[in-house]
């Protein structure tokens, strides 16, 4: 299973964050094997007209909904992650803001000068306010790939490995597109794709992974957001 042990790994997040932080995490979990339920589509698809897996469907959905309208009276934005897990060989974070590999494997200044690239991403929003370029915030020094990098995690993209190339890799599906800020809002979002190999195959490897999650992301929100969450 490639999704193994990423339900521990949330919790363990949200676990690392409330000891960083003092503040917990709005955390979802999808128990359901995905032949029940596949929430990471559209309805249609996802639930197969099963009207149990229908009611799941519309019940994670909005939760995420109330979730994000809760940050949105908290803060001045926020940051949505689908966690799941790879089974890819290549042992490394895979960063998802919906751009093909195509898309990552142009330079700066062509991601930069075509808006379409910052239009369709999972990013939009932040990308638009900050002052940083958009090829910046994808895999830039202060990028969440090279955040990531300096904690110890290989990731793509980032600063030392700016695209896939010709390498498996997951862009992000239906819910980065949907609870994403691509169609507007203070809320942005990425899927996260972890491998198994030191980040979920052990409980201390989980542990450490998601403390490392902790301070990137607490680091994340301050510079990109202006939003402290610390004590």
């Amino acid at each position: 299973m490639t999704d193994l042990n990423t339900g521990e790994l949330a919790r363990a997040v949200d676990s690392a964050l409330v000891r960083l932080t003092g503040r917990h995490a709005h955390i979802l979990i999808v128990r359901l094997h995905r032949s029940k339920l596949d929430a990471n589509r559209d309805i249609t698809e996802g639930a197969q007209g099963d009207a149990t897996a229908e009611q799941a469907w519309r019940e994670f959905h909005d939760f995420l909904d109330d979730a994000k309208a809760d940050v949105r009276r908290r803060y001045t934005g926020g940051l949505y992650i689908d966690l799941h897990g790879h089974g890819h060989t290549i042992q490394r974070l895979e960063l998802g803001y919906l751009l093909e590999r195509d898309q990552l494997r142009l330079p700066d200044d062509s991601l930069d000068q075509h808006q379409a690239h910052e239009t369709w991403s999972s990013i939009r929003t932040l990308s638009v306010r900050s002052p940083l370029s958009f090829a910046d915030l994808l895999r830039g020094p202060e990028s969440l790939g090279a955040m990531f990098e300096r904690a110890g995690y290989s990731a793509v993209p980032s600063d030392v490995t700016p695209h896939p190339g010709d390498d498996e890799y997951f862009t992000g599906g239906f819910n980065t597109a949907t609870h994403g800020c691509r169609a507007g809002g203070v809320i942005c979002a990425v899927q996260i794709e972890t491998n198994r190999v030191g980040v979920r195959d052990t409980e201390e490897n989980r542990a450490a992974f998601a403390a490392a999650v902790a301070q990137v992301v607490e680091r994340y929100l301050e510079i990109h957001y202006g939003v402290d969450v610390t004590p």
